[in-house]
C-alpha cells in the first residue's frame, strides 16, 4: 500500500483551485486501495477551508505542521501540544525587533492574534497550550534571522519552519515528517512518496520519497528524487510500477 503526503498550497492548490486532473488521479490512487493526504503549515482555524468538496479526496489532513492530524471525515486522531509560557513573550519581541508583520497562537479551538505593534492581549494569557504559532516578516533574510534565533534559543520548546516570508512554528520536535510517520503507524509498512514546493517542504521531501513540482524552489527541486508538473503526473509516475522508494 502507498502513502502520498502532499503539499497544499503551491503544490496541489494554485490559487485556492485544484485541476479536475488531479482531482481524476486522486480518485484513482485511492480507488486502487492507496491512501491521498494534505499535510500543510496551515493552522487548523485555516485548515477547516480544506475540504473534501468539489470532487477533491483525501484521507487524511495533517496541519500545524505535523501536530494534528484529521482523518478523511475532518474528526481529530491525532495532536500534539506546547506549553503556552515566558519564551512566548520573547519570542513576541523579537519578532518586533525584526519588524513582523503579524504574530499569532493557536490551539485546537481557540487562536490568540497579537497586536505587534501595541501590548499582549489578555487572550494570550487564557492560551495555555499551543498547536503551532505563526508569525511573518516583510522579507525573507528577517524570516530566516527569527528561524534561526528560535531554532538555537528554543530548540527543546518549540520547531520554526520557513515558508518564504512566513514562519510556522509547532511543538519542539514536531515537523511534516513526524506527522506522515504518526499516520502511517496505522498500516504495514507502506511506501510513502512526498510532494512540495517551498522551503517547509524540505524534510519530508529528504525523508521519503521526493517529488517537487515544476514551480518549486530550486532548493527542493535539487532536494528531490523526481520533478512533476503536477500531482496527476506523480501518481500516474507512481502506479506504472516505475516508482521507487528511498
Amino acid at each position: 500500500m502507498k502513502i502520498i503526503a502532499t503539499d497544499f498550497d503551491g503544490t496541489l492548490s494554485y490559487n485556492g483551485k485544484i485541476s479536475d486532473e488531479d482531482k481524476s488521479a486522486i480518485h484513482r490512487f485511492r480507488e486502487a486501495g492507496n491512501k491521498f493526504g494534505i499535510v500543510t503549515g496551515r493552522d487548523v482555524d485555516l485548515a477547516q477551508w480544506i475540504k473534501p468538496e468539489n470532487g477533491l479526496e483525501y484521507d487524511y489532513l495533517i496541519c500545524c505542521t505535523g501536530a494534528v492530524i484529521k482523518n478523511g471525515e475532518g474528526e481529530i486522531i491525532y495532536q500534539k501540544k506546547g506549553k503556552i509560557d515566558n519564551y512566548i513573550y520573547e519570542m513576541i519581541d523579537k519578532a518586533r525587533e525584526l519588524g513582523a508583520y503579524g504574530f499569532s497562537a493557536s490551539d485546537v479551538l481557540l487562536k490568540c492574534i497579537v497586536d505587534i505593534k501595541g501590548k499582549i492581549p489578555m487572550q494570550m494569557d487564557a492560551l495555555k497550550e499551543f498547536t503551532q504559532v505563526n508569525t511573518g516578516f516583510t522579507n525573507e533574510e528577517n524570516a530566516q534571522k527569527f528561524v534561526d534565533y528560535v531554532n538555537a534559543t528554543y530548540n527543546d520548546k518549540i520547531s520554526a519552519f520557513r515558508n518564504g516570508t512566513s514562519i510556522d512554528m509547532p511543538p519542539a520536535n514536531t515537523s511534516k515528517v513526524t506527522g506522515i510517520y504518526e499516520y502511517a503507524k496505522m498500516f504495514d509498512n507502506p511506501e510513502i512518496y512526498a510532494v512540495g514546493d517551498n522551503i517547509n517542504d524540505l524534510s519530508m521531501i529528504e525523508e521519503f520519497c521526493g517529488f517537487a513540482v515544476s514551480n518549486a524552489k530550486e532548493e527542493v527541486k535539487k532536494a528531490a528524487n523526481h520533478q512533476c508538473n503536477r500531482i496527476a503526473d506523480m501518481i500516474d509516475f507512481i502506479m506504472s510500477n516505475e516508482g521507487e522508494t528511498k
